[in-house]
């Protein structure tokens, strides 16, 4: 990983070193015009976030102009303080599909703009393009297909994954079920602007439907996902009446939730918490793997989570500055609540020690993972082997996943802190959840708990004696 922002919602900005960056993606429409790199990258020359907010704040209003004026034909090149693109490559003239889509996009950014003059404009500059085909009628409907979004369903889902901001791992999500639901369409011939309420109830009943329940939710969350972006960015027309934010055609888009017969004493299977022997085995077992280097990353990690309850990302993205005497200081992750201090357990403080000693602040604590692509992905791919060779597994028949995991680390020490005895808001608060709103009494009036309760709670999980 080249560099990281320390606060990874920062928009466009870069921590590179101790200076940030400027790095936008250029929308496809404007580098199908202009050529060179893909994206703008400005050193902002300043360690300083809030003047880098601010240098960054006139670059993206500079950029959106040109962009706006590339998109509708006033301009050809793309100018910025600091910024030197390379070349453009030389190319083959754009055929009418190109131009129509190059021209759908200006069109779909007129309207986010919510300038009514440049929207009349594009409309327009576009009907003069097409009128340059004359009695091509092959040519002319080719331009009019694409400027009227007859498009393939995947078309826009690289630029729209380029500016949500996802993890990795949700990000190849998010591509795999968006380009699913594109291959189904493909295979019916729909285009784009064929996608209605009922053809997405189709695709919902033939290939939602016979999903696991979780499996459905993150399938039509992605899908909804991508259609309130390509709403918002005009690359769709709603029906009348229809909000842009409403996620048309997929809100409202209920799946069936298949049962099984239920036998008495039976239950639904779910994950769950390791087992004290599960834990045995994964910190004391003999190592069963060829590469003797992803011992220490894995066993490290593992105690870590069983001893503060902390998902793996944040795991795996401690930096030795996160480290503050005898607290992990957790200053981002999935949740608002997820920004949290978490005691540091007497048995993780050999481990602390030994992976912070010598580093830099900026230095992660498991350094040997810094370099991957996804940190996550990798770590979890290596977690899994080493946790069935060690025999570490719960499969269950027609159930996809294995009923343990690394998480079950996190549910293992949720689970232990409760048996000792320490209240539910106290756990929730180590562990990083939202407190209940419907608690009036701990969600509104009360502030916390106590440096003392916390460190007690985490000081009464104790780790299994060895095998």
């Amino acid at each position: 990983m080249a560099g990281k922002s320390k606060r990874g919602g920062e928009r466009h900005l870069w921590l590179q070193g101790n200076v940030f960056w400027y790095r936008q993606q250029i929308p496809k429409a404007v580098h199908a015009i202009i050529g060179g790199p893909q994206f703008v990258r400005v050193n902002l020359r300043t360690a300083d976030v809030i003047e880098a907010k601010r240098r960054r704040d006139e670059l993206e209003s500079q950029t959106r102009i040109q962009f706006r004026h590339i998109q509708m034909g006033r301009r050809t090149t793309l100018e910025l303080p600091g910024w030197k693109p390379t070349q453009a490559p030389t190319r083959a003239p754009r055929g009418p599909a190109e131009w129509g889509c190059l021209w759908r996009e200006a069109l779909a950014d007129a309207h986010a703009s919510g300038d009514a003059e440049a929207i009349e404009q594009v409309r327009d500059l576009a009907a003069d393009e097409a009128e340059r085909y004359g009695k091509d009628d092959a040519k002319r409907h080719a331009f009019n297909d694409a400027f009227k979004g007859r498009e393939e369903v995947d078309h826009h889902l690289e630029a729209y994954l380029s500016t949500v901001g996802l993890a990795p791992k949700t990000t190849g999500e998010r591509r795999g079920l968006v380009g699913k639901m594109a291959r189904w369409a493909a295979s019916k011939g729909l285009t784009l602007d064929r996608i209605d309420r009922r053809q997405a109830g189709k695709y919902v009943t033939e290939e939602i439907d016979p999903l696991h329940p979780v499996t459905q939710t993150k399938h039509l969350t992605a899908l909804r996902q991508y259609w309130l972006y390509l709403a918002r960015r005009g690359h769709i027309d709603l029906p009348a009446g229809e909000d842009r934010n409403s996620g048309w055609p997929w809100d409202g888009q209920k799946t069936e939730k298949r049962g099984k017969r239920v036998e008495r004493g039976s239950k639904v299977e779910e994950e769950r918490a390791f087992t004290d022997d599960e834990v045995r085995k994964l910190l004391y077992a003999p190592w069963p793997m060829r590469k003797p280097d992803w011992e220490s990353q894995i066993r490290d990690a593992t105690t870590i989570s069983l001893l503060t309850g902390m998902r793996l990302a944040e795991v795996l993205t401690l930096w030795v500055d996160d480290v503050d005497g005898d607290w992990f200081d957790i200053k981002e992750g999935k949740t608002e609540a997820a920004a949290r201090r978490v005691p540091i357990h007497e048995d993780l403080k050999a481990i602390v020690k030994r992976r912070t000693e010598g580093k830099a602040s900026t230095d992660w604590l498991f350094h040997e993972l810094r370099a991957e692509r996804d940190a996550g992905d990798t770590f979890g791919k290596r977690f899994k082997r080493f946790r069935e060779a060690v025999g570490v597994d719960d499969r269950r028949a027609g159930v996809r996943r294995s009923l343990v995991n690394f998480h079950s680390a996190r549910r293992w020490f949720t689970t232990k802190a409760r048996h000792a005895g320490h209240p539910k808001e106290t756990i929730a608060e180590i562990v990083g959840h939202k407190p209940d709103k419907s608690d009036v009494t701990f969600s509104v009036y009360a502030k916390g708990a106590s440096e003392g309760q916390l460190k007690a709670c985490v000081g009464d999980v104790k780790l299994p004696n060895s095998l």
